[in-house]
């Protein structure tokens, strides 16, 4: 298989803030759609104490109410990665409701888009712009990494990767240089 080729740039992570009580101090909490199912086993291989909540086809608001369910059941860690977007436009409020739903969660990664579709680019602003309005936040950005790689990719275009195959192994390093 090779090399996996790794991030040009490392992900840069705030200081971590003493989380809110009702978190699992030692969880990440990994909230994502398909793509996130991707690179489960790769993922589960680079980070210890990592549990999923991704499902096919699943929207960012839908994962706002999955962090609210966990969060309610005692389940949700103090570290949380989201990976959404991949299947529909996002905005600002969508991002917001999110931050709203891990108030007091030590980090949050958020996962850039790379999908060939229109709203790729401006999700991505969105998700990069979050970085600088919420201290606790770090960009895992997949996106340019993806896109210099479309071999990782069933017929050479995303979001799809083979499981185990490199352009999963690569996402599950980039995001765990950001845990």
């Amino acid at each position: 298989m090779g090399t996996v080729p790794q991030p040009s740039a490392a992900c840069s992570v705030p200081p971590l803030a003493t989380p809110a009580p009702g978190l699992v101090v030692g969880r990440v909490s990994a909230i994502g759609d398909s793509v996130m199912i991707d690179i489960e086993p790769d993922v589960q291989a680079d980070i210890r104490g990592v549990s999923f909540d991704a499902y096919v086809g699943q929207q960012w608001y839908e994962g706002v109410s999955d962090v609210q369910q966990l969060r309610a059941g005692g389940q949700l860690g103090s570290v949380v990665v989201i990976e959404l977007g991949t299947n529909g436009p996002i905005d600002s409020a969508d991002v917001s409701d999110m931050m709203q739903a891990l108030t007091g969660v030590s980090l949050v990664v958020l996962v850039t888009n790379f999908v060939p579709d229109y709203w790729q680019n401006p999700n991505n602003a969105v998700i990069e712009s979050a970085a600088t309005q919420y201290k606790n936040v770090a960009i895992a950005n997949w996106e340019p990494l993806a896109a210099a790689n479309p071999e990782w990719f069933y017929g050479g275009v995303g979001p799809h990767m083979p499981e185990g195959g490199p352009g999963a192994q690569a996402m599950a390093s980039l995001i765990a240089g950001c845990v």
